[in-house]
C-alpha cells in the first residue's frame, strides 16, 4: 500500500489557530455560564410551561387540604424566672445576663419535648377523650410521633417566655392539648426542683464530712514529717540556714570538678602533643646536644675534620692515609647521631610517660570526687524531695479549708433555697385560647412553592434534554468533544430563503450568493490556508455513516475551487451508492438516469480500459468526474491496489484538485482511499452524526496514521444564545448593503 500523506508544516500560524481552538474546546469539557445561559434560553418556552404547571399545581393543592384537612394551632405562653432572680442568700441578686437567660430557657423548652413528658401527657383522660388521640386507635407510639411533630415549644430569645404551640385538625383539642401540657409540665418542675434541692443538700452535707476528715488527715501527715526528719521548719520561706552546708559543699564540689576537668584537657593536650613530636625538634635537640658523650664526639669531629683537610692539602685526596682519615670521620659522625636519636627517643619516653602519669593520678582524683558529688546530690534531693513534699501536704491542707467553708456556705443557701417558692423557676401566664384561623394550608406558601419547583423542574428537564442529546450540533461541540480542527460549517437550508427548495448538490453554482455557498467558500480558505498546497492536492471526503452529506460536500467545494480558475477532477469511489452521476449527468441522459458502467472507476482498476477513458466532462467549466463503476467484488484490495496510485498520480499531474467522493467509515473501502489521499475531509451532519461515532472514526484514522485534514459541519441551525444567528444577519446586512443584482452585473 503507498501512502502519498503529507503532514500539515508547523510554520501555518492558521493551522495552528484551528488545532489549538480544537485542544482547547476539548480541555473545557465543563459547561461555563454562558454555555449554561445559553440552554436556558433555547429552552425558556419549557421552563415558562414548568413554572405556569408549578403554580396551578400548588394553587390546586392548597385548595383540596383546605377542603378536606384544615390543620388549628393554639399557643400559649410558660414565663422563666431569671436562675439567680430568687436567690434568698443575697439581698438584690442582680439578673443573668442575656445570653445566660436564654440558654435557661432554651433547656427548659427541650424538656418539654422529652418523651416522658409526652408519655404523661397521653396518660391524661383528657387528652385520651379527644378525636385526635382516638384516631391513632389507642396506639401510643403514633400518638406520640404526632405530637413530636405538632407539638412546638420555642424559647424566645428576646423575653422571658417559652411558646407552647399544637397543630391539629380541630381547634378546641389543639387549646386542650396546649393547657394539660402547661399544667403538666409546671407541676413536674415544682416536683424536680424541690428533688434536686434535697438530693444536692444531702451531697453537700456529704462533701462537708469528707472534706473534715481529708483537714484531719493532712494535718496528721504534716506532722508524721516534721517528726520523722527531725525538722521544723520545712514551710516555704522559714529559716533552712542548718541545711545550707549541704548546698555550699554541692557547690565546692562542682567547682572543684570544673577545675579537675580543665587540668585533665590540659594534660591530654600535652600527651597527645609529646607524642605527635618529632625527634629533630628543636627542645629535643637541644636536650641531646648538652649530653656529654655527643659533645666529645662532636670535639672529635671538629679535629678530624682539620686534620682532613690540612692532609689533603699536603698529600693529596686519593692517599691512603687522607681515605683512612675520611673513613674514621665518617665512622664518628654516624656515632654521634646514633648517641644524638638515641638520647631524643630516651627524652621523648620520658616526658610522654610523666605526663600520662600526671593525667592518670587527676582522673583518679577526679573519679573519687564523682563519687563525693553524687553522695552530696543524694542529700540533696532528699532534702528537696520532703520540703516539696511537705509544702505540696500544706497546699492541699489550704484548699481543703477554703473549699470546706465554700460548701458550708452553699448548704446555708440551699436550706433557703429549699424554703422558697419560686424554685421551679416557670410559672404559666395563662390559658391557651381557642384558634380562630387556620394555620396549614397557606395560599402564601403553596402558590411559590408550586412556582419554584415548577421552574426547578423546567431547568432540570432542559439541561437533561441537552446531556441525553449526543449529536454534534454547534462548531463548539464539534471542538470540545473532537480532537480536529473544524475548517468549516455550513448553514441548514431553511436558515435561508434562497435555499429552501434549492438542489444542495449544486447550490455553489447555482446560488453564489446565499450563505450556504459563503459558508463552503469559507471552508475552501480555511483548508487553503491549514496547510501547503502539496499537502492537499488529492483530497479524500468521507463520514461516519451513510446520508451525512458527503457527495454534497465534495461536489459544492469543487465548484469553489474551480470558481478560483483551478482545474478538478472529482472521483466517485463509492461503489455501493454511487451519486456523482447524478449531479453531472453524462451528455445526451436525462438527469438521474444510470451511468455508463463501462467507463467507470471500478473498471479501469480491473484493466479493462484506461485512465483517459474514464474521465469525462461535468458541464462545468475546468470540472471532470470520474464516476464509479460497477461494484467489483474486491473494492478494498483494489482501491489499495497498484492502478489506484497510477491514476492518483496521472490526477495529480493534470488537475490543480482532486477531490475523492468516498464511502462511509463503515465499509473498509474508506481507510484504502483515506491512506491513498493527501489528507481526509470528515463530514459531519449535525442531525445524523453523534459524538461516539465521530470520535471513534477520528481514532480509527488516528491509529493507522492518516492525514486528517480537518472537519466541516453541514446542517447548523440557529440556537438561542448562540453566535451562529448573529453572523448570519451580520452577512445578510452586508449583502444586502451592496445588492446582489449589483454584484451579479459587476460579475
Amino acid at each position: 500500500m503507498i501512502n502519498n500523506k503529507q503532514p500539515v508544516p508547523s510554520g501555518s500560524n492558521a493551522a495552528r489557530q484551528i488545532s489549538h481552538a480544537g485542544f482547547a474546546g476539548q480541555a473545557a469539557i465543563g459547561m461555563t455560564p454562558k454555555e449554561m445561559l445559553d440552554v436556558l434560553r433555547r429552552h425558556i418556552l419549557l421552563i415558562c410551561i414548568s413554572i405556569f404547571l408549578g403554580a396551578s399545581i400548588g394553587t390546586a393543592l392548597w385548595a383540596v387540604l383546605l377542603r378536606v384537612a384544615p390543620k388549628y394551632t393554639a399557643k400559649t405562653y410558660i414565663e422563666v424566672l431569671s436562675p439567680g432572680q430568687f436567690d434568698p442568700s443575697v439581698i438584690g441578686t442582680p439578673l443573668a445576663n442575656k445570653d445566660v437567660a436564654y440558654e435557661f430557657r432554651y433547656s427548659k423548652a427541650d424538656l418539654i419535648k422529652q418523651q416522658s413528658m409526652l408519655q404523661e401527657l397521653i396518660r391524661r383522660d383528657a387528652v385520651r377523650d379527644t378525636k385526635w388521640f382516638k384516631k391513632f386507635g389507642n396506639d401510643v407510639l403514633e400518638a406520640i410521633d404526632d405530637l413530636d411533630k405538632n407539638l412546638s415549644a420555642m424559647a424566645d430569645r428576646n423575653s422571658s417566655y417559652i411558646i407552647i404551640s399544637m397543630t391539629c385538625g380541630d381547634s378546641k383539642e389543639a387549646a386542650l392539648i396546649v393547657n394539660q401540657m402547661v399544667d403538666l409540665f409546671v407541676k413536674s418542675q415544682q416536683s424536680t426542683a424541690e428533688t434536686d434541692v434535697s438530693a444536692k443538700l444531702g451531697d453537700l452535707t456529704q462533701q462537708e464530712n469528707d472534706l473534715r476528715g481529708k483537714l484531719q488527715s493532712l494535718n496528721s501527715s504534716l506532722a508524721d514529717i516534721r517528726r520523722s526528719t527531725g525538722i521544723t521548719q520545712l514551710e516555704q520561706g522559714a529559716d533552712t540556714s542548718f541545711r545550707h552546708t549541704v548546698t555550699q559543699k554541692l557547690g565546692s564540689l562542682e567547682i572543684e570538678k570544673l577545675k579537675f576537668e580543665a587540668d585533665i584537657e590540659e594534660l591530654r593536650t600535652s600527651v597527645k602533643n609529646y607524642e605527635d613530636r618529632k625527634l629533630t625538634d628543636e627542645i629535643v635537640q637541644r636536650n641531646t646536644e648538652n649530653d656529654q658523650v655527643v659533645m666529645g664526639l662532636i670535639q672529635r669531629i671538629t679535629s678530624l675534620e682539620s686534620e682532613l683537610a690540612r692532609k689533603m692539602t699536603t698529600l693529596g685526596e686519593n692517599h691512603r692515609e687522607v681515605l683512612q682519615l675520611r673513613e674514621l670521620l665518617r665512622q664518628t659522625k654516624a656515632e654521634k647521631d646514633a648517641r644524638s636519636s638515641a638520647k631524643a627517643q630516651q627524652l621523648h619516653d620520658s616526658d610522654v610517660t610523666t605526663a600520662k602519669d600526671q593525667y592518670a593520678v587527676i582522673t583518679n582524683r577526679l573519679a573519687k570526687l564523682e563519687e563525693l558529688r553524687a553522695q552530696t546530690e543524694n542529700e540533696q534531693r532528699e532534702l528537696d524531695n520532703t520540703r516539696a513534699a511537705y509544702d505540696q501536704l500544706v497546699s492541699d491542707r489550704e484548699e481543703a479549708k477554703s473549699k470546706l467553708f465554700a460548701t458550708q456556705e452553699q448548704i446555708s443557701k440551699y436550706n433557703l433555697i429549699k424554703q422558697d417558692t419560686g424554685t421551679a423557676k416557670v410559672k404559666p401566664v395563662g390559658f391557651a385560647p381557642e384558634p380562630l384561623k387556620v394555620s396549614s394550608p397557606l395560599l402564601i406558601i403553596y402558590a411559590p412553592a408550586g412556582t419554584l419547583l415548577g421552574f426547578l423542574f423546567g431547568i432540570g428537564l432542559a439541561f437533561l434534554i441537552e446531556f441525553l442529546n449526543e449529536l454534534l450540533r454547534t462548531p463548539k461541540d464539534v471542538m470540545k468533544y473532537v480532537n480536529i480542527p473544524l475548517l468549516g460549517m455550513v448553514t441548514h437550508k431553511d436558515i435561508d430563503p434562497n435555499t429552501e427548495e434549492a438542489d444542495m448538490w449544486t447550490v455553489v453554482r447555482l446560488l453564489p450568493f446565499s450563505m450556504m455557498s459563503e459558508c463552503y467558500r469559507q471552508f475552501r480558505t480555511n483548508l487553503k490556508v491549514s496547510a501547503n498546497a502539496e499537502s492537499q492536492r488529492v483530497i479524500f471526503v468521507t463520514s461516519g455513516n451513510a446520508e451525512e452529506g458527503r457527495t454534497t460536500v465534495a461536489a459544492n467545494i469543487a465548484a469553489t475551487f474551480t470558481a478560483e480558475g483551478g482545474r478538478v477532477l472529482l472521483i466517485d469511489a463509492n461503489f455501493r451508492r454511487p451519486c456523482l452521476y447524478k449531479i453531472f449527468p453524462i451528455v445526451g441522459e436525462h438527469n438521474g438516469s444510470t451511468p455508463k458502467t463501462e467507463n467507470g472507476l471500478s473498471n479501469y482498476l480491473v484493466g479493462r480500459c484506461n485512465i483517459e477513458e474514464i474521465i469525462r466532462p461535468t458541464g462545468v467549466a475546468d470540472a471532470d468526474v470520474i464516476d464509479s463503476g460497477a461494484l467489483p467484488k474486491n473494492p478494498a484490495e483494489l482501491l489499495g491496489g497498484r492502478r489506484m496510485h497510477e491514476l492518483i498520480e496521472f490526477a495529480r499531474q493534470h488537475y490543480d484538485r482532486v477531490i475523492i467522493d468516498g464511502p462511509p467509515m463503515l465499509v473498509s473501502d474508506a481507510k484504502m482511499l483515506a491512506s491513498q489521499a493527501d489528507g481526509t475531509v470528515l463530514v459531519f451532519n449535525t442531525a445524523i452524526t453523534k459524538r461516539g461515532t465521530a470520535q471513534r472514526i477520528v481514532r480509527e484514522l488516528k491509529e493507522v496514521n492518516i492525514n486528517v485534514l480537518g472537519a466541516i459541519l453541514i446542517g447548523v441551525r440557529v440556537l438561542k444564545g448562540g453566535y451562529f444567528g448573529e453572523m448570519l444577519e451580520s452577512y445578510r446586512d452586508y449583502r444586502n448593503a451592496h445588492g446582489e443584482k449589483q454584484l451579479a452585473e459587476q460579475i
